[in-house]
């Protein structure tokens, strides 16, 4: 197409320049700054023949092919995938770098939003609702606090507790929950978390971890992941010990098993990361695409000023009396 433009143009521009040498009006310079005045004819052959050549000799210019920049093209798709391309008007390219720029944003909004929700729901689940006086909630730190405060010198015993830390566990024990534990306030609200977190780290043994106070995102990774935590579980060992009236000694064994609340929590809990996963893998490609396009845009701009580079030059020649137009074309690969 670029092809059958050109040819058409020169052929134009050849028609014109033969019209205006021969109609005897005035000839352009290249700036279009002076005219020549064709000489007049005094009757005298050789004087008119000498009069007759150009001088200087009048050439007439146009380049057919406009030169991009590749730092443009670039800079606009870096900032806008698909604007180097439309630049360089290649608006079918732009138009699909524009179409997976907005597909990647639809992914990771639409999968975002599933995963907030799925991450709200086993929020809700592990903490109960206020509505309901955290009566339907399937996590308690609280009962995680008494299992310890009920248990801490056998477990002392069990995890082979060094005597400093023996010691501070004595210091803390007492202030680690109120005198009374209220059944309708929030659970992470009436634990003291910074004795918590003492008694949890001279403990030792399989007290591999210091719970995060509670709204934090490793406060619910670790309540469902490691078995330390798991005696807050509503169906843990302790917590059936607890609904069947306190009979005989609390278990003190490390609850190894994955319950079933803990392990519904868990496989929720795995769903939402796989949603946040794909909404973050939209946003990778999102700057994948910012790059792409821009990388595509300053070499196309490149090899299009490289690949043609033409000029088309008419020049007026003596031919007898007249003048004939000389099309030069040059065209550089």
């Amino acid at each position: 197409m670029r092809a059958v433009i050109l040819a058409i143009l020169m052929l134009s521009l050849s028609a014109e320049a033969q019209s205006r040498f021969n109609d005897g009006l005035f000839l352009k310079t290249a700036d279009l700054a002076s005219q020549v005045r064709e000489p007049r004819l005094t009757g005298v052959l050789s004087e008119d023949l000498f009069a007759a050549q150009p001088t200087p000799a009048v050439k007439e210019s146009l380049d057919v092919v406009e030169t991009k920049s590749a730092l443009a093209a670039g800079g606009l798709s870096l900032l806008v995938p698909g604007a180097g391309q439309i630049y360089n008007k290649d608006y079918w390219v732009g138009a699909g770098f524009l179409a997976l720029e907005a597909a990647a944003w639809a992914v990771d909004f639409i999968w975002t939003t599933k995963g907030n929700n799925q991450e709200s729901y086993y929020m809700r689940y592990a903490d109960g609702t206020a509505a309901d006086n955290y009566q339907n909630a399937h996590y308690s730190v609280v009962r995680y606090a008494q299992w310890i405060k009920n248990n801490y010198v056998s477990l002392e015993q069990y995890n082979g507790t060094t005597t400093q830390g023996q010691q501070v566990i004595s210091n803390w024990v007492g202030q680690l929950l109120p005198n009374t534990i209220s059944p309708t306030a929030a659970p992470w609200t009436q634990v003291n978390w910074y004795a918590l977190n003492q008694i949890e780290g001279a403990m030792g043994g399989y007290f591999t971890h210091q719970l995060f106070p509670h709204g934090n995102f490793e406060y619910y990774e670790l309540i469902g992941k490691y078995p330390q935590f798991r005696q807050g579980w509503v169906d843990s060992p302790y917590a059936l010990w607890l609904k069947n009236g306190e009979q005989g000694a609390p278990p003190i064994a490390y609850n190894e098993a994955v319950t079933p609340n803990s392990g519904y929590y868990m496989d929720a809990r795995g769903k939402a990361n796989s949603l946040f996963r794909v909404a973050t893998d939209a946003l990778e490609f999102v700057l994948l695409n910012h790059f792409a396009s821009a990388l595509e845009a300053a070499i196309a701009a490149h090899v299009h000023n490289k690949a043609v580079q033409a000029h088309v030059a008419l020049t007026p020649l003596p031919m007898g009396m007249g003048y004939q137009t000389q099309v030069q074309l040059a065209v550089n690969f």
